[in-house]
């Protein structure tokens, strides 16, 4: 914009300079064609410088939102500032604005895409290959978020210069080199059992990886840990093992704890049954065949008792 305004600022004024020329040359007779001409060139002269003027005046004022950081660098290259605060600003016109976003950015490795696509602060690229201590590869997929300090953002354009270049050199590498790292601690089984722990070593490791550099970690999220079809199909057969071993386990339990009562009543049926016969003396015999009679008798019932028969009679 402040290339253009610049040249039809220059083209007006030439075209000033020409007209000027001519109407000298002409001492003031001109012709109605030439006077209509020069009056449609100063016209045009004017239009143009008017222009010129907008456009350079627009080049010296600039808008800047709610989360941005800017870099203001002069057409040399030398950084002259940063401005950090939202609203409008005035700088050169012949000065350029490097926006860099101070939200929170995500990066996201996930799938099997061919490239990483980066747009603005994001990334969006393919799960990583990581390596355990058992020496076997899994994919893993993973979101992390970060953000740019906006003190910072001057120390971060010195070396990348815009934030895509920031993006697909600084923080994807990192990330992808952090993530490969952290699961060298861990076994197969650990890696496949033990997300949480996995998840707080890649973030522990990115943040003091990023320790100082101005980039925040915000949060990781080990989304998915994807290992080799014959390390799951050989853990899903050690977990149904497992199961079955529990099952079988539960079930010996259950049938100890039947055993256990059926034993429990067997012995308290036969203390019963020991108390009874204890209980069945001589007197207390007879003491049943008197009451037995004695119950018959009120009845108005006759009952022939052998003699010597010392029992208890049932009467139905």
């Amino acid at each position: 914009m402040f290339v253009v305004g610049l040249l039809l600022l220059l083209a007006a004024v030439l075209l000033f300079i020409v007209l000027a020329g001519r109407s000298r040359r002409s001492k003031g007779a001109e012709s109605a064609p030439q006077r209509r001409n020069r009056f449609i060139g100063l016209a045009g002269a004017t239009v143009a410088a008017l222009l010129g003027l907008l456009l350079l005046g627009g080049s010296s004022v600039y808008a800047q939102d709610t989360g941005d950081a800017s870099v203001i660098v002069s057409w040399t290259g030398d950084i002259l500032g940063q401005e950090i605060t939202p609203g409008l600003h005035v700088k050169a016109p012949w000065s350029t604005v490097d926006t860099f976003s101070v939200r929170n950015q995500q990066v996201v490795f996930a799938g099997n895409r061919a490239e990483t696509d980066y747009t603005g602060g994001s990334a969006l690229g393919p799960d990583i290959t990581v390596q355990d201590s058992d020496g076997v590869t899994s994919n893993i997929d993973i979101a992390v978020r970060y953000s740019i300090r906006p003190d910072q953002v001057t120390t971060i354009y010195r070396q990348f210069r815009d934030e895509t270049n920031f993006v697909s050199q600084f923080v994807t590498q990192d990330i992808r080199s952090t993530v490969r790292d952290a699961p060298n601690s861990f076994t197969t089984l650990e890696l496949i059992t033990k997300r949480a722990e996995v998840n707080t070593a890649i973030q522990t490791a990115l943040e003091q990886r990023w320790k100082g550099t101005g980039v925040t970690v915000d949060s990781v999220s080990l989304q998915q840990i994807t290992p080799p079809a014959s390390v799951t199909a050989a853990y899903a057969a050690a977990q149904n093992a497992q199961i079955k071993v529990t099952t079988e386990q539960n079930n010996l339990k259950a049938a100890q704890v039947s055993a256990q009562q059926q034993v429990v009543q067997a012995e308290a049926k036969a203390k019963a049954n020991d108390t009874l016969n204890r209980s069945l003396t001589t007197n207390v015999l007879k003491q049943n065949y008197i009451d037995t009679l004695s119950k018959l008798a009120a009845s108005g019932n006759v009952v022939v008792v052998p003699e010597g028969f010392g029992g208890i009679v049932n009467v139905k």
